[in-house]
């Protein structure tokens, strides 16, 4: 049985890595990408200083449409596409010059972002991958509290970047699979405190996604 398993894992390994070229699509294609964001240590500013914000990690999900570009094409290889995104992280400590406190609440982020990847294709089915990513993003703090109290709410539109890396693998000419990175960043959203002044945070995000992608 062991020698069985032996053979299986050295017969599907070149499969795997060096496996035959799949063709290459060009045109428009749609996709679907589900992941985890991590939402970095935010630092907030309001008229009386600076305080922190912790958050916990959080779930996120993506659509995008979007084109790949013919090979030989002048302006390079690679796809340009429209990716709407939603993230939300919940609010987990509150740090002032006295102390940590526990918090609550959540922050939400829906990104609408146009992308540009450059696709570095070989004669394997893997392609690796990098690009940027431009747009808006609308933030929204739900109920924000700090030991139980009011702390702030309200949404703001700011403007909205990322950084991408990953690696595609071609199962047919028309499906694919992308596995990546995503560094996501806005300007400082503002928001209104239960006081009635108002704060500005932070708001960048490490982003792990899966995802699958049809080209027509």
């Amino acid at each position: 049985m062991k020698r069985t398993c032996q053979i299986l894992i050295a017969l599907c390994l070149p499969l795997l890595f060096c496996g035959q070229a799949k063709a290459q699509h060009s045109g428009p294609y749609v996709g679907a990408f589900f992941g985890g964001n991590a939402l970095m240590s935010a630092k907030s500013t309001d008229s009386q200083g600076n305080f922190g914000l912790t958050y916990k990690p959080g779930l996120q999900e993506s659509a995008v449409i979007g084109w790949d570009f013919e090979p030989g094409n002048p302006v390079g290889e690679g796809r340009i596409e429209l990716e709407y995104t939603h993230r939300s992280n919940q609010l987990d400590r509150v740090k002032f010059t006295d102390g940590s406190f526990t918090g609550g609440g959540k922050v939400t982020a829906d990104s609408l972002l146009v992308n540009f990847f450059g696709v570095f294709h070989d004669k394997r089915s893997w392609s690796p991958y990098v690009g940027v990513g431009l747009g808006a993003a609308r933030m929204e703090a739900s109920d924000l509290i700090v030991t139980g109290e009011p702390l702030a709410s309200g949404s703001n539109v700011v403007f909205a970047y990322q950084f991408g890396t990953g690696i595609d693998y071609a199962l047919t000419k028309h499906w694919s699979i992308d596995l990546g990175y995503r560094f996501f960043g806005s300007l400082r959203p503002e928001f209104t405190e239960s006081n009635g002044k108002k704060f500005k945070m932070d708001y960048y995000s490490h982003n792990a996604v899966l995802g699958l992608r049809f080209g027509f």
